[in-house]
């Protein structure tokens, strides 16, 4: 199948990743973008708000009624509307499972009953949790700390939808691909305490504030620049293999967030006149938070499928990403 000439839905498309993968679709297509805007925002999307080919409406994925009229004419969805971000996670996990999980079965359902040629469902590498064996394979045992934890709901509400994902894919035929994303990054996302780590280092080192790191700092990840998230993600509607599949979509490159502070401090330029500030988990995350050490994906799988290769180094990519807070922050 190609992406051209298609009706297209992205859910949560006003987001970070999702306003991304909207500017990459909407030249060749009809898009509809369904958001709350409890995340995203309008900015995100306002280049494409006269474009004839782009509609957006502000609704819910837990509203039915929406969901229902919005996959009518969808012949692809992209499923990227979710409650993401740790410090939501611990704050108010009833909030993150009602709306992963009850707003995925709606589309789901909307999607078999209109016949959706396609559907991509996002998910994350938090499906893992603290799977010691690196690099992470698709097939990989989930390893969680106990539900008193907080900080699991995220890992299990989504890991909830991949079993109802793949319930639909081989009850209903329903043509369907899971995507893990490995900690996408860059422009537009969310600076404040509920964003990425890499956004938020940034909006603090560009107002001269001291990156926070959470315990030691040793622990580690995987950082994918949006760009490359955005074609993993679209070569995952287009290539008939990946149909059925689970696929990681990340950086086999691992990155201590020691490192990562100190080279978000130097490509700023303020080297020297900052330095990384240690706290401890509980002073951010209260007490119902538990961390990862190690998250590295095999993307042996998103190779072969997809031809996925990440193109955009982390130094670069930072770079790219700080230039942009500079006009947005500053």
């Amino acid at each position: 199948m190609r992406l051209e000439n298609k009706d297209i839905l992205v859910t949560g498309g006003a987001g970070f990743i999702g306003s991304h993968l909207v500017d990459a679709l909407v030249a060749r297509n009809r898009v509809v973008v369904l958001d709350n805007l409890s995340k995203g925002v309008i900015s995100n999307i306002k280049g494409h708000l006269r474009n004839p080919n782009f509609k957006f409406i502000k609704g819910d994925i837990l509203d039915r009624k929406v969901v229902d009229k919005t996959v009518r004419n969808a012949d692809v969805i992209f499923h990227m509307a979710a409650v993401v971000g740790v410090k939501h996670y611990v704050e108010d996990p009833a909030r993150v499972i009602r709306t992963n999980i009850y707003g995925t079965d709606n589309l789901l359902e909307a999607a078999v009953k209109y016949k959706v040629k396609c559907f991509v469902f996002a998910s994350t590498s938090e499906i893992y949790g603290k799977n010691k064996n690196m690099p992470l394979k698709e097939n990989c045992d989930r390893v969680l700390g106990p539900p008193f934890i907080d900080r699991w709901c995220y890992s299990s509400s989504k890991a909830i939808d991949e079993h109802v994902c793949n319930a639909y894919f081989r009850k209903y035929r329903l043509p369907l691909v899971i995507l893990r994303y490995f900690n996408i990054y860059g422009p537009r996302q969310e600076t404040s305490d509920y964003g990425g780590v890499i956004s938020i280092f940034i909006r603090r080192v560009l107002k001269n504030q001291p990156p926070l790191v959470h315990g030691d700092g040793k622990q580690t990840r995987s950082f994918t620049y949006i760009n490359d998230a955005v074609e993993g993600t679209i070569q995952a509607a287009v290539k008939d293999k990946a149909v059925g599949e689970t696929i990681n979509i990340g950086s086999s490159r691992e990155t201590s967030i020691n490192e990562l502070a100190r080279l978000i401090i130097n490509l700023t330029g303020k080297s020297g006149k900052l330095k990384p500030k240690h706290i401890a988990y509980e002073e951010f995350y209260g007490a119902w938070y538990e961390d990862i050490p190690r998250r590295v994906p095999d993307t042996s799988k998103a190779q072969k499928i997809l031809g996925f290769r990440p193109k955009v180094p982390l130094e670069r990519g930072l770079r790219k990403t700080i230039e942009w807070y500079k006009q947005y922050l500053c």
